[in-house]
């Protein structure tokens, strides 16, 4: 079986790989094991170039580098990568004879591009679906639903309608796939309430590297609290401050620690300056693996106060590095962490709730009890295992 695969990322003025980028690099590693001839048309920064030597790779550079950072110039660097895409991407496919084209995650971009080359290959067409910012199963999702949303999430009028307007454009898309390979059961659930058919829907999950995590140590617990995610206003950053404002009352040295870049890091710096927390919270930015993962073991407590969430690979990471980890009561975080005795769930927004569950967590003497749980927990989670089950979904697809 042969896989054309359009790999768009963000580059590193919006963020750095997130989960999606990481469930990508680790199902190619399994594929290329399994001798599966795949096509990889990437955006700037290469992220495959590194891994899977075996697999063609192709990297389509924008004729303009941008130096903004801001949310309409992160738009504007996506539609032209688009559009150069589209205009790359034909004479690639005219090569060889693909099986199949595959996006492997549901964002404009790659859906655009992948859904583009599959109209004029005839090829058949697989997403693979993480989430969509919709929070409940009780509504459908619309341009002036999702505009509520995003407005009640913190977003300006016409950042809630851009974002609103993107939302619909990818279901629609989505709509149009052959196959949707999705995380959760949550996400699959959302699809089919949407208007997509129960046939197209397969769930195949995430995984965590146990392994990789195991080689970092550090010494000692620096901090009592991180976050690590993407800096964007959707996974409760500035909820973030508010918690540990309110945990610092109580423990005025206590340190929380934020890994991760994103469109709203300068904001989040000023409300930190703002709030008076400077000495409390601390930004760390961008890190790699070592550096990531050596700030999670060298902390207490994992916050995540995201509101909108697919499968939630943080949290996945952070019980593989034995942190408890407090989380917003959210259906996907639900359904894949609630049976973990060390993961906590808050009502979203409740900011007192939750610094109040943080609190809890540092003053009592069982960290070495919810370590081992969080440790445990996360061994259910294969990447082997899930680039196998796309696997299989994949080569079924192309049956059809």
């Amino acid at each position: 079986m042969r896989v054309f695969a359009i790999f768009f990322h963000p580059s590193s003025n919006f963020t750095a790989a997130g989960g999606a980028e990481k469930r990508f690099l680790q199902a190619l590693k399994v594929w290329e094991a399994k001798r599966l001839e795949t096509t990889i048309v990437e955006s700037r920064p290469k992220l495959v170039s590194t891994c899977c030597p075996s697999l063609e790779k192709i990297e389509i550079r924008l004729p303009v580098s941008f130096a903004g950072k801001g949310i309409y110039s992160i738009y504007l660097e996506w539609a032209l990568w688009v559009a150069q895409a589209c205009l790359s991407c034909p004479r690639i496919v005219k090569r060889k004879r693909y099986d199949l084209i595959l996006a492997p995650n549901n964002t404009l971009p790659n859906l655009f591009v992948a859904y583009f080359i599959h109209v004029l290959s005839r090829v058949p067409l697989a997403v693979t679906v993480h989430h969509f910012d919709f929070p409940e199963l009780q509504k459908k999702a619309n341009v002036a639903s999702t505009y509520r949303v995003y407005k009640e999430t913190g977003f300006s009028n016409p950042i809630a309608f851009i974002k609103a307007l993107t939302f619909s454009a990818m279901l629609a898309l989505v709509r149009r796939s052959d196959v949707c390979i999705t995380v959760s059961n949550f996400t699959a659930e959302f699809l089919m309430k949407n208007g997509i058919s129960q046939d197209k829907i397969r769930v195949s999950g995430n995984g965590v590297d146990t392994a990789l995590i195991e080689r970092f140590k550090a010494e000692k617990k620096v901090y009592d609290g991180i976050f690590v995610g993407r800096i964007s206003r959707e996974k409760g950053i500035f909820d973030l401050v508010q918690i540990w404002k309110r945990v610092t009352a109580l423990k005025p040295d206590s340190k929380l620690v934020i890994v991760g870049h994103g469109p709203d890091s300068a904001s989040l710096k000023k409300t930190i300056e703002d709030n008076n927390m400077s000495s409390n919270i601390m930004q760390k930015g961008r890190c790699n693996d070592a550096e990531l993962y050596t700030h999670m073991k060298a902390s207490k407590v994992f916050l995540f106060p995201s509101r909108f969430e697919g499968w939630g690979l943080a949290v996945g990471e952070a019980l593989a590095c034995g942190l408890p980890a407090v989380c917003y009561n959210i259906p996907a975080l639900r359904e894949i962490f609630g049976k973990c005795s060390s993961v906590f769930f808050i009502p979203t927004g409740d900011t007192v709730r939750f610094a109040e569950t943080v609190e809890n967590i540092l003053n009592e003497d069982n960290l070495p009890e919810l370590e081992a749980a969080s440790k445990e927990y996360a061994k259910h989670f294969s990447w082997k295992q899930v680039a196998l089950n796309d696997l299989q979904i994949m080569r079924t697809a192309t049956l059809h």
